[in-house]
């Protein structure tokens, strides 16, 4: 490439102009690179501009940021190049990416050249609309609210997974016998089984629940997600030093969801009650803590939603009385929502994730379940 060859941002307006009539870009999209080319008070390097088209057509396909090296670099793991429209894309912008450099490198010098762009890494006294984060050879492009909900995620599940609860551990291992039998051991003493052949994973899931402000418990349809999420409320419940007081509430993305948690909830906590034969104590206070169990409810009713506003009626400053929070259908929970939710949920409750990442997506940004 030559300095002669390089295209200005006036001729990457039109061609992203072109794209949106064609129907490969959004119109919104290319209204993200027109703004920066309105109103950043300097030149606007080419790689800005497509950067940021591109950048809002990822948005608006779940996506909270931009790889670039996937767009660069033929054999980056986030590459899109398989997907039709990407490929579309590709092929009607080779023309203007012939013209620019192919070192991610290079595009990340461009992006940090601009005023609108932030480094993750060392932000500007006046934050800018975009952030760049990632190593130099893999930087990935950020709108900056999404930059902010990631990062305040992250914090979030280090800090609730960090949280141990104190713990009695035979009173624990009583009820885990209660809930499940006795420990199978037995792969412990047969020659060449492979490594967790005979692992109960719910019982450790439900056991990991005592141990952590955050435990995912994930699977496929029928693999037993509400089963175990009954037993480790139970065990939850049984364990608490004042039964009497836990606040737990189940929720889920959509109506249909909730409901259908509670339901599964209800028949695994009638089998439970089976299961615990004819202890009377043990009968009677599984009575009791189903009572401590609130009604299902969709996120949106949780969290009291606004109309026509991004506020919700709790938040950090109203957190939710709640001392354990269930959520099913964990993966259609999007980037903004679960930041949401955490804000809004106290520091020391647990928050239980079930779900399966290969299921159903979010509709908006985001991809946490996966990501967790």
């Amino acid at each position: 490439m030559t300095a002669s060859s390089r295209p200005s941002a006036v001729e990457v307006m039109a061609s992203l102009t072109a794209l949106a009539e064609r129907g490969l870009l959004r119109r919104l999209d290319v209204a993200l690179a027109r703004f920066l080319h309105a109103t950043v008070p300097q030149a606007v390097a080419p790689e800005v501009l497509l950067a940021a088209a591109l950048l809002a057509r990822a948005e608006g396909q779940g996506h909270s940021c931009w790889p670039l090296a996937g767009w660069l670099l033929a054999d980056a793991d986030d590459s899109d190049a398989d997907e039709a429209d990407a490929v579309a894309l590709r092929a009607a912008l080779a023309p203007l990416l012939q013209r620019l450099p192919t070192a991610p490198t290079a595009w990340r010098a461009a992006l940090l050249s601009c005023a609108a762009v932030d480094d993750a890494t060392a932000p500007k006294p006046d934050p800018g609309p975009l952030v760049l984060a990632g190593p130099p050879d893999r930087p990935r492009l950020y709108l900056r609210r999404y930059w902010q909900y990631e990062q305040f995620l992250l914090t979030q599940a280090r800090a609730r997974v960090a949280l141990v609860p104190a713990l009695d551990p035979p009173q624990a291992a009583a009820w885990l016998t209660r809930l499940f039998g006795p420990p199978d051991t037995t792969h412990e003493a047969t020659p060449g089984a492979a490594p967790g052949d005979a692992i109960d994973w719910q019982r450790l899931a439900c056991a990991a629940t005592l141990r952590a402000g955050l435990t995912l418990i994930t699977g496929g349809p029928g693999t037993g997600k509400t089963y175990t999420a009954a037993r480790a409320l139970a065990l939850l419940f049984a364990t608490d030093p004042s039964p009497a007081a836990m606040r737990v509430a189940l929720a889920a993305p959509t109506g249909k969801a909730a409901a259908r948690l509670a339901q599964s909830i209800a028949q695994a906590w009638g089998a439970l009650g089976a299961s615990l034969g004819a202890e009377p104590e043990a009968q009677a206070a599984l009575a009791d803590w189903g009572t401590r169990i609130g009604p299902a409810k969709t996120l949106h009713s949780l969290l009291g939603a606004r109309p026509d506003t991004r506020h919700w009626r709790f938040d950090a400053r109203h957190p939710l009385p709640l001392d354990v929070l269930v959520v099913d259908e964990a993966s259609m929970v999007h980037l903004e929502l679960m930041t949401a939710l955490l804000q809004a949920l106290p520091p020391q409750a647990r928050l239980i994730l079930l779900g399966d990442k290969d299921q159903l997506a979010s509709v908006e940004a985001g991809a946490v379940l996966g990501d967790l």
